[in-house]
C-alpha cells in the first residue's frame, strides 16, 4: 500500500495530559468490534470497570459527563496505562488522522481538530508539500480503518465505488489547485477565487462526463499559471472587484447569512459557540459592533468621534485593517485551504461532487477569517499565532468530527442559492 502524507504528517506526537482540548471529551467513542470483545474479556477490578462503563449493543462507552470514563484527573487514558498502547481501540489510536483510500492508495492527515496538529501545520512558513511512500498502517500510526467515502446522499443514489478515469484526472486538477493556493504572488482571496471558478468548471465537464475536457481545462490553466500570464484565469474576479465599492454590503449581508448557517449546527463544544457568536456580534451591525468595542475599551461611548463611526458604520475597513495587519501571516490562510482540499476534493472519484468539496475549503476559510477578525477586534487589535489555532481547530471539531453537521454542511453547500459562484466570489471580495 502506498500512502501519500503531508511532509509534516510524522512530527506529530499526542501531547496528552498538557492538551488544552482533550480528544477524549465533548464526543461519543465508538468502539469497533475487536477492541469491544478485548475489553469484554478483561478480568480484575479494572476489566469490571470496562463493563460497567461500556454500552455493549450501542459499542460506546458511557461518558462521564462530556469525558470518557477512563480519562483521569490528569486528563490521561487509564485504559493506556493498564492495558498498554496497543489496546486503545481504532477511533482512539487513529485520532487525530483522516484517511482516504483509493484502492492501493492512503491519503493520510492530521485533523486541525487536534490543536497539536494545527500547531504543527499552521507554524510552516514554507508551503505544505506532500510525500508519496509503500508503507503499513502501523508505521502511519493507524489501527485498520475502513475508510469514509464521501457520498453526496442529495445526488441520485449511486454504487459507492471509485471512478478511476475520474480520479486520475481530479488527482491532476488538485495539484493545480495546490500550485494556484500556493502562488504567493497574488492575494489569498484571489488565489480561492481562482480555485473556486476552476472547482465549477470542473463541475460542469464532470456532469457532461467530458473527463478529457477537464485534462484540457486544466493543461489551460496550468500553461497561464507558469507563464505568469493568468489575466483570463482573473476574470471573474476582476469581474466582481471592480465592482466592490457598490457591493460591500452585499458583501456583509451575505457573511451574516453564512454564519447564521453555522449556528444551526449541533454544538461540540461551548468555546465554538462563543466564537460563532463573536462573530455574529461584529456582522450584526453598528449597534452590536459599538457595544463590543466599548466594553473592550477601544471605543468611549460618549466620544465616538466622526472616524470612530465611520469605522463602526463599515466593517469592511476593520476587515481590511485586519488583513494588512495579518500580512506577514498570511500563510496560514493558505495552509487551510490547501489542507481542506487535499482532504475531501478527490472523495469527488466516488461521489462526482467536485465542486461541493472546493466550495467547503472556500467557506470554511472565509468562516476561520471572520472569527479570526472578531477575535483581533475583541482583544483590541491583537491577534496572535495561538489565536489562529484556537479558531482553526475549533471550526475543524464542529465541521469534521459530527456526522450529522459534516453531512448537513455538505447538503447546504451543494444546492443552497447562496452558495453559487457568483455569491462566494463577493464573499472573497476584500
Amino acid at each position: 500500500m502506498k500512502y501519500r502524507t503531508a511532509q509534516s504528517y510524522k512530527e506529530f506526537k499526542c501531547i496528552g495530559g498538557i492538551c488544552e482540548d482533550s480528544c477524549c471529551e465533548n464526543w461519543e467513542i465508538d468502539l469497533d468490534e475487536a477492541s469491544l470483545k478485548k475489553y469484554m474479556k478483561q478480568g480484575g477490578e479494572f476489566g469490571k470497570r470496562l463493563k460497567d462503563c461500556t454500552k455493549v449493543k450501542d459499542k460506546q462507552f458511557i461518558l462521564n459527563g462530556t469525558r470518557c470514563p477512563f480519562l483521569n484527573e490528569d486528563n490521561l487514558c487509564d485504559i493506556f496505562i493498564e492495558m498498554g498502547e496497543e489496546s486503545l481501540c481504532e477511533t482512539c489510536t487513529n485520532f487525530p488522522r483522516h484517511v482516504e483510500e483509493f484502492e492501493n492508495l492512503k491519503e493520510v492527515s492530521l485533523t486541525m481538530s487536534c490543536p497539536e496538529a494545527s500547531r504543527i501545520m499552521l507554524a510552516k512558513k514554507e508551503k505544505i508539500s506532500f510525500l508519496c511512500e509503500e508503507g503499513t498502517d502501523e508505521e502511519y500510526g493507524l489501527k485498520h480503518i475502513e475508510p469514509v467515502k464521501s457520498l453526496a446522499f442529495w445526488k441520485k443514489s449511486h454504487v459507492n465505488k471509485l471512478d478511476k478515469p475520474l480520479f486520475e484526472v481530479l488527482y491532476e486538477a488538485r495539484q493545480l489547485m495546490f500550485d494556484i493556493l500556493q502562488n504567493r504572488q497574488e492575494p489569498i482571496a484571489k488565489r480561492a477565487a481562482l480555485v473556486l471558478v476552476l472547482g465549477n468548471r470542473i463541475q460542469e465537464l464532470i456532469d457532461s462526463k467530458n473527463y478529457a475536457g477537464i485534462y484540457k481545462t486544466v493543461e489551460k490553466y496550468r500553461k497561464k499559471l507558469e507563464t505568469s500570464d493568468i489575466d483570463k484565469l482573473k476574470k471573474e474576479w476582476e469581474k466582481f472587484s471592480s465592482m466592490y465599492n457598490k457591493r460591500v454590503t452585499e458583501k456583509e449581508v451575505w457573511l451574516k447569512q453564512i454564519l447564521n448557517m453555522y449556528e444551526g449546527l449541533e454544538t461540540i463544544k461551548a468555546e465554538w459557540t462563543e466564537l460563532l457568536s463573536m462573530g455574529m456580534d461584529v456582522m450584526h451591525g453598528r449597534d452590536n459592533l459599538k457595544s463590543m468595542l466599548v466594553a473592550a475599551g477601544m471605543v468611549q461611548e460618549e466620544e465616538p468621534g466622526e472616524e470612530t463611526d465611520s469605522f463602526l458604520r463599515n466593517y469592511a475597513v476593520s476587515y481590511q485593517e485586519f488583513m494588512r495587519y495579518y500580512q506577514e501571516k498570511e500563510y496560514e490562510f493558505e495552509h487551510i485551504l490547501v489542507y481542506y482540499i487535499f482532504n475531501y476534493f478527490l472523495g469527488a472519484a466516488y461521489d462526482h461532487d467536485a465542486f461541493t468539496k472546493v466550495k467547503f475549503a472556500v467557506i470554511s476559510y472565509l468562516v476561520i477569517l471572520e472569527l479570526d477578525v472578531a477575535l483581533w477586534l475583541k482583544q483590541q487589535k491583537e491577534f496572535l499565532y495561538e489565536d489562529q489555532v484556537l479558531v482553526a481547530h475549533a471550526y475543524s471539531k464542529e465541521v469534521e468530527h459530527s456526522y450529522n453537521n459534516f453531512e448537513s454542511l455538505q447538503l447546504v453547500l451543494s444546492a443552497h442559492p447562496i452558495l453559487d459562484v457568483e455569491h462566494i466570489l463577493i464573499g472573497l471580495l476584500s
